[in-house]
Parts: C-alpha cells; structure tokens; sequence
C-alpha cells in the first residue's frame, strides 16, 4: 500500500489547515487594552526615565499583575511586543517584516486616507473609536503609527473641538437606548432653572461644535442643542420610540449649510461677482440649487433652504462678491450688519 497521499487527500488537508489558520486569525484580534498598551509604547521612547513593565500597565489600568501578564504574552504572541524586555520596559517589535497580501495594503492605504478625513474630528470620542476599531480589525497597524498616518487624502487644520466628554458619554448612552434625558440648558437667553426633558435623535458635529438634535418635551419641538452648555444630564429608564423622519437632514429643506433649522422653507437668490461667480458653480448650497442667470461680471444663483441664518453667514464670508437679492428678511439682515460694521469704522 502507497503511503503517498492522494490529490483528494491532499485538497482536505490543505482545507483543514485553512480552516485553523481562519480560527486562528479570528482569535488573535487586538483588543482594547492591548491598544492602549501598544499606544503608551509608541510614545515610550519620549520618556526614557519611565519603565513600561508589567508593574506599570497594573497601576495604570487598576487591575492585577496577572491580567496585564496576559495581555502583553498575547501580544507576544501576535508578534507585537519583542520576547525581552529593554532596559526594564516591554518594546514593540519593529525587525520582522509585517506581511500584507495585496488587498490588504489597499484596505490599508484606503484606510489611511480615510483617517486624515476623520482628522477634521481629531479631538472627538468618534475618532478614537474609529481609530480602536481599525486597529482591532488590523493588530499589525498598530505596531507603526507611521503606516497609518501615510494617508494621501487629508483635510487642512480644522478648528478644533473642546468638548466636553462626560456629556458624549451620557448623551450617547441614551441614543444607543432610545431613553430619554433630563439636563439643565445653561446659555445664556435660557431659563437655567427650567429642567428639561428630551428625546435625543443625533449628534451632530459642526464646524468645532457638537450639537444634540432631540425632541424637546419642554417646548415641545425639535430642537438643536450645543453639547457643552447642557449640564445635570440624566439618562432616565423611560424609553421613546425613535419616528421614522427623525434624521436632522429632514428638516433643512434640502439645505447644506449645517447645523440650523428654521420652520420657513424660503427661496433664496444670491448674486456673486469676482472670484465667487465661478467658484459657486461648483459648489451645492441646497439640493436644487440653479443658476438664473450669467454673464462675464455675475452668476446669479437661486434656491430653497430652512438654514437661513446659515445662508446669512455664507453670504459674509464672500464680502462684496456676494449680494443678496431674495428673501426680503435677508437682505434686510444683510444690510443691518453692513451698516453696523461701517458705523465701526467710522
């Protein structure tokens, strides 16, 4: 008897072999604290005086030597950490080749791309989490930083975000429940004592601010609030059922300028000369933005938007190569400000 495998016996085998190597990297998937690890180690070089040993993890996570034991041998084992230790601290594994198949240094490369979008967002519980979630998807990005930040599509420096975190966490504890909050609004042309109760939609982040989009019990309308003036949040056991139209992109009116709603639909028409008139037709204020008219000096645009305040803002920043000839309400407000500005400068 041959004790040579048949080709059908070798197909199996390779299956099988398959089959653990798919268990296998299942298993070995990055998880949160050994990401937290991997990020303090990156940075370790920077603080030589400090020892990243197993003592340190213990203190800094508050949980015992034998856990964080374990977290760094799974590490060890998903070929992240070096076996020794140097000069009393555990070391990323930089001298073996990270091995990529084609697609995933495409995923890679798109995800790094991706990343310098999100960095609009930098300072934001949403980037970390996505950060997390890459790095748990793929462990071996997380041994270099520098693979992925090599994105080629960024954004500019952003205005950044100061946002206060505790009332991320609560807010969004909510939504992921559908319970309703009670919070104290605490801007300035509000009743600070009034306790408010709310429905929370959304989160939306806007140009260095984060709003809630909720259903206010208190006024009984949907309303826009500015997560770092509310305070005493509480998530209530009392679930609402989220409606169907409660997306914030429903009550614009087919504006794209923001966070701002109004209950008025109007049609605006805005006149741009000078660098503007070319440069607003390539760029949608509102869904069925269209030209009126063009020449050589002006293009003359029209629309409908619920954002007119917005629309009031837009218009500023264009100075005089922007000039606003419906609604009748914002070329009033127009010239106000205008006027107000030449009083200054009197």
């Amino acid at each position: 008897m041959s004790d040579k495998l048949s080709e059908e016996e070798k197909y199996e085998r390779k299956l099988k072999r398959e089959e653990r190597q798919r268990e296998k990297d299942l298993t070995d998937r990055l998880d949160k604290r050994g990401y937290e690890i991997l990020r303090i180690l990156r940075d370790a070089p920077n603080h030589p005086e400090v020892k990243y040993n197993s003592k340190y993890f213990e203190e800094y996570f508050q949980t015992s030597n034998i856990t964080i034991l374990r977290a760094v041998k799974k590490l060890k084992d998903m070929d992240l950490l070096e076996e020794k230790q140097v000069n009393g601290s555990y070391v990323i594994k930089k001298d073996v080749e990270q091995f990529y198949s084609e697609e995933t240094q495409k995923n890679i490369a798109l995800v790094a791309s991706m990343r310098g979008l999100l960095l609009r967002y930098k300072d934001t519980p949403l980037y970390d989490s996505v950060t997390e979630l890459i790095h748990f998807l793929e462990p071996k990005v997380a041994k270099e930083d520098a693979v992925f930040s090599s994105g080629r599509i960024i954004v500019p420096p952003q205005m950044e975000y100061d946002i206060n975190v505790k009332n991320w966490d609560r807010v969004y504890e909510a939504i992921q429940k559908n319970h309703k909050i009670k919070f104290r609004y605490i801007k300035s042309y509000t009743n600070n004592d009034v306790i408010r109760i709310a429905r929370p939609y959304q989160l939306i982040l806007d140009n260095g601010s984060v709003y809630l989009f909720a259903y206010s019990e208190y006024a009984d309308l949907v309303l826009l609030y500015d997560l770092n003036f509310m305070t005493d949040i509480v998530v209530t056991n009392e679930e609402f059922q989220l409606p169907k139209n409660y997306d914030f992109n429903n009550y614009c009116a087919g504006g794209r300028l923001g966070t701002f709603k109004c209950d008025n639909i109007r049609t605006f028409k805005i006149r741009f000369t000078g660098y503007a008139k070319d440069w607003i037709k390539y760029h949608k204020w509102a869904n069925d933005q269209k030209i009126e008219k063009e020449t050589d000096d002006f293009t003359t645009v029209s629309f409908t938007s619920a954002q007119e305040e917005k629309v009031f803002e837009e218009v500023l920043k264009w100075g005089s190569q922007a000039e606003p000839l419906a609604p009748k309400s914002l070329v009033k407000h127009w010239k106000q400000e205008i006027t107000a500005l030449y009083e200054k400068i009197k």
